[in-house]
């Protein structure tokens, strides 16, 4: 059950794994059983398993769960460690196959995240997805693609998927999940300046090319919004963002961030974004570009814990969606709650998102 308790033993937990620091233990601790069940199901859900596993282990042994859950528990971690060694390998070939073919690609969140955490085998990743600089090239890889025998699909968002050897695979023609149609230009222009600032990380003796720290920040944070504007988002994304400014901290300028996001129409979200990163996910306040505002972002980070991962496991509509196989029920309604929800903090976004998605279903 969601209740003041278990949410408390779950914050301590993410923020002692993510940021590794001895903390004051909780006087929440010990929890009991069924507590300690509905942690373990929450932070699946949530898709931090990995990093609350880590935080656990900072607890005196007489605090930690019980024997039989905490082996259930090291048996998933062990098994989200080889998928995060078994997608890095996929990476690689990936890697290898474009460039073969002459084709610049951009390595965006999942795994080249990862590689800022403490145990980068512990985050948990979805898909690979690639971002092409050129639409020449995000045209030819397609090609490619489809030239291998692959069966790929055009979704919203100017994207592409595809399976190899068993591992999603996600091509977009887009770097930033913004759909303000007045910035679009503003933002190509950002993007051209700061490719002087493009890095990488090193994967299996492999170079990943990520983008610029102030690149890979907006990325970030503007995925987190998109989602933010349909069904929701998960613990994971945020940690990302936090772990990001954190790692990046000495490499970014953040008045021109600010100002970039004003620019963006997005800075009111934003600052409600740091009021979460700070309040619940651990970040040093001294580490974020600029300083926050006197505003409360509670509200927000309630809407993130009722929506769960994507939205997923909403538990107003769980039993719903079950009965529907799995499928979303009430997606207009919920859309629209979105919608009313976030316009006061991003308003053109709110009102670009949902007509850049269903035009882009018909851009192939």
């Amino acid at each position: 059950m969601l209740t003041a308790r278990t949410t408390s033993a779950f914050f301590y937990l993410l923020q002692a794994g993510l940021w590794e620091e001895e903390n004051t233990l909780s006087p929440v601790f010990p929890l009991n059983l069924q507590e300690w069940e509905f942690l373990y199901r929450q932070s699946m859900e949530q898709t931090v398993e990995g990093i609350i596993y880590d935080g656990l282990q900072r607890l005196p042994i007489h605090q930690q769960p019980p024997r039989d859950l905490l082996l259930k528990w090291l048996v998933r971690i062990e098994h989200i460690e080889r998928r995060n060694t078994w997608m890095n390998m996929i990476i690689g070939q990936q890697v290898q196959f474009f460039a073969n073919h002459q084709i610049d690609i951009v390595l965006l969140k999942g795994q080249g995240l990862a590689q800022y955490y403490p145990k980068p085998l512990h985050r948990i990743c979805g898909d690979i997805d690639w971002y092409f600089p050129m639409e020449k090239m995000y045209d030819k890889a397609n090609q490619l693609i489809l030239d291998q025998g692959l069966n790929l699909s055009y979704t919203a968002g100017y994207s592409s998927n595809y399976i190899w050897n068993t591992c999603d695979v996600e091509h977009h023609q887009r770097l930033f999940d913004l759909h303000n149609p007045f910035c679009k230009n503003f933002l190509k222009k950002l993007e051209k300046k700061e490719q002087k600032n493009k890095t990488s990380k090193q994967i299996n003796g492999v170079s990943l090319p990520i983008p610029a720290p102030l690149i890979n920040v907006l990325q970030v944070n503007s995925h987190i919004l998109k989602h933010l504007l349909s069904f929701g988002i998960g613990m994971r994304q945020l940690c990302d963002a936090a772990i990001l400014y954190y790692a990046l901290k000495k490499e970014i300028n953040g008045m021109a961030l600010q100002r970039i996001y004003r620019k963006l129409g997005i800075e009111k979200w934003v600052d409600q974004l740091h009021h979460v990163l700070v309040h619940y996910i651990g970040l040093p306040q001294e580490d974020l570009p600029y300083a926050l505002s006197q505003q409360s972002a509670d509200w927000m980070m309630e809407d993130i814990l009722l929506s769960g991962n994507f939205g997923f496991h909403d538990e107003r509509y769980r039993q719903a969606e079950e009965q529907n196989k799995g499928n979303r029920v009430q997606v207009k309604k919920r859309l629209w709650n979105r919608f009313t929800t976030y316009f006061p903090y991003a308003p053109i976004e709110a009102i670009s998102f949902p007509i850049v998605q269903f035009l882009s279903r018909f851009s192939r």
